[in-house]
């Protein structure tokens, strides 16, 4: 049994994350399709209805994570779809496809997105390892006002981490990228 104010602060961070993506989907729209197109592994008749399917999913699961409406279903679903993502990444990493939007920052402060890297399997793989956690049976309790102080300032915590490791692998790419032109 995890407590449950683990399941509480992953809860909330999914529900972030996933709202985030699909808004940032939504924004950006024909750079999500030209990203789609650009991972070759839907035929182009798809990729216009994907571009309404995958951040609408993506929006429906965000808010079931914040609704706390059956967690084990909805950290499974959460956990496959970035397995998706890691897979689609994978693949065009195995063609030698590293120079491709990998799609996940439209909207972001930094006005790009980062390209395909081993880095970003490894993220959503481990992001979708922690989702599968909140499907853990959860002690009974119930939350305090320092448990949700905690849930704040932990989410806070996992947000600017999240931040700091996604400009390094951005970094990393650049880097690896100049390196390559001066070769």
């Amino acid at each position: 049994m995890i407590d449950p104010l683990l399941v509480r602060a992953i809860s909330v961070a999914c529900a972030l994350l996933l709202l985030l993506s699909a808004w940032h989907k939504v924004a950006a729209r024909d750079r999500f399709i030209a990203a789609l197109g650009d991972y070759r592994l839907l035929p182009a008749a798809l990729l216009r209805p994907a571009t309404v399917f995958v951040p609408a999913f993506e929006a429906v699961l965000g808010v079931a994570w914040l609704a706390g409406h059956g967690n084990g279903a909805v950290a499974m679903l959460t956990a496959a779809l970035l397995a998706l993502y890691a897979a689609a990444i994978a693949i065009n990493l195995w063609r030698g496809r590293v120079h491709i939007s990998c799609g996940c920052g439209f909207g972001g402060a930094s006005g790009t997105d980062q390209q395909l890297s081993w880095w970003l399997v490894a993220r959503n793989v481990l992001l979708g390892a922690v989702a599968v956690l909140a499907a853990l049976p959860a002690a009974s309790r119930e939350l305090g006002f320092y448990d949700w102080l905690t849930v704040v300032l932990a989410l806070a915590a996992c947000g600017t981490l999240y931040a700091g490791a996604s400009q390094l692998l951005r970094n990393g790419a650049a880097i690896s990228s100049w390196r390559r032109l001066r070769d």
